[in-house]
């Protein structure tokens, strides 16, 4: 019985529908896989694949994360002490190197957020001096009514009454733009046009 089984991963191809993988075979022939049908002798090939395309070995052993020491060097670390005594000084001083490494860890983050809030502060300063200090603070506007509006010798005067009093007078646009400037705003907008010019009543 001559069966045929995955020998090299050749290539890579990914679509927008699919993932697909060109394999060599044992006898020589060559096939295009989907991800979705990959046995476990593929899955071993992609794996390799993939780290070698990101630079790693795939033949080299992976680090062992105990590696037993021997026991001569043991038996001197030990100074007389029983194994059960070391473990409990381990402990102990794992117990104090952790929250050392809190500290630091937490100190490294205050002093992050206090570059990152005085980075804030700059950006914000720059800007309100940039726009004159931050949003328009609310006008004081005595309610009142813009009846007309004249113009003499470059000079603008506005004839208003006011709503504390029912008499009628002729007041200065600097003096309007003081007592009631919501008054002018919303009667000069009134008179505008789109196209920018004055509409005559």
């Amino acid at each position: 019985m001559n069966s045929k089984h995955p020998v090299e991963l050749l290539k890579k191809k990914i679509d927008p529908e699919a993932i697909m993988y060109k394999f060599r075979w044992s006898n020589n022939s060559v096939s295009i896989e989907p991800m979705t049908q990959l046995t476990p002798e593929m899955l071993v090939l992609v794996h390799d694949y993939e780290l070698k395309q990101l630079g790693h070995d795939p033949q080299e052993p992976k680090p062992q994360k105990h590696i037993k020491q021997d026991t001569q060097t043991i038996s001197q670390n030990n100074n007389g002490k029983k194994p059960e005594e070391q473990k409990r000084e381990k402990r102990s001083n794992d117990k104090v190197d952790k929250p050392e490494k809190i500290v630091e860890k937490t100190q490294e983050k205050h002093t992050e957020k206090q570059k990152q809030q005085q980075q804030q502060k700059e950006l914000d300063n720059v800007l309100n001096t940039n726009t004159g200090n931050g949003p328009h603070k609310p006008r004081k506007s005595k309610p009142c009514q813009v009846k007309q509006v004249r113009h003499d010798n470059g000079r603008v005067d506005f004839l208003v009454c006011f709503e504390d009093s029912t008499d009628q007078k002729w007041i200065s646009l600097d003096e309007m733009k003081e007592k009631a400037p919501v008054a002018v705003c919303e009667f000069l907008l009134g008179k505008v046009k789109y196209g920018g010019t004055m509409n005559k009543k």
